[in-house]
């Protein structure tokens, strides 16, 4: 929810998504759900019903980032969840009409990655500043970062983005820079400010998730920080897979 990546790779791309949150607040491990004729493989937030990162049996993927241009101080006390709003994305025709008809009147800010692969990769953002729909077409083929503005301030995101640029140099030889590697290294001695965080607050990094896409598989891997287990889920045949990390 809070800090993600996305690497293209020479037939697919992998994203990668951080979440930081409370380590009291619960969340169901990664699974499957059939609504009517779509399968949406996703770990739930137990508190609002929704997610931060799911994928569909129809090749698209949704991913959440709360906040969307700079932190918000407004309140939005009768707006759908940000995490219904991710889910429901899925019930649309496609992307485009979603992000072009959705009303989020009363909605809290948010961003959102809308990455559509059947044919070649449609990669879009959209960011809704809280009155406004802001909609953007990616380059599927440039890596990218992005931190919630909730939590990280514009000095911490260009700090981010500058260890993001340096391991990309660092591990091209890789082809996916070792990009787990990245969400799960120390990058620097302050830990509110590391992309694997932690704070007084008992707020912390408490999961990883990631998305495989290659000509040959689709793997949707779910890291679980604070059990330190890990669940991976072949998005081609939906079964999941309990291994510890």
């Amino acid at each position: 929810m809070c800090t993600v990546t996305y690497i293209p790779l020479k037939e697919g791309f992998v994203l990668t998504s951080s979440r930081d949150e409370k380590t009291v607040r619960s969340t169901a491990k990664l699974q499957a759900f059939v609504d009517l004729k779509t399968t949406l493989v996703y770990p739930k937030d137990m508190l609002a019903g929704g997610t931060w990162i799911a994928a569909s049996n129809k090749k698209q993927i949704a991913c959440l980032l709360n906040g969307g241009f700079e932190n918000h101080t407004k309140d939005y006390e009768f707006g759908q969840s940000r995490g219904q709003i991710l889910l429901s994305s899925f019930k649309y025709a496609s992307q485009l009409e979603f992000m072009s008809t959705v009303n989020l009147e009363g909605v809290k800010p948010f961003t959102l990655l809308l990455i559509d692969y059947q044919n070649d990769i449609l990669f879009h953002e959209l960011v809704w500043d809280g009155e406004k729909k802001h909609i953007t077409k990616i380059n599927p083929e440039n890596p990218r970062i992005w931190s919630s503005v909730t939590l990280y301030s514009k000095e911490d995101r260009e700090i981010r983005q500058s260890w993001f640029n340096k391991w990309l140099i660092d591990n091209q030889a890789s082809s996916d820079c070792k990009i787990l590697d990245f969400h799960q290294a120390k990058h620097c001695d302050v830990p509110s400010l590391n992309i694997l965080m932690k704070r007084e607050n008992f707020q912390q990094t408490v999961s990883i998730s990631q998305i495989w896409s290659t000509k040959n598989e689709e793997i949707f891997d779910y890291y679980d920080l604070l059990d330190r287990q890990l669940r991976s889920l072949n998005l081609a045949n939906y079964s999941c897979i309990p291994v510890s990390q």
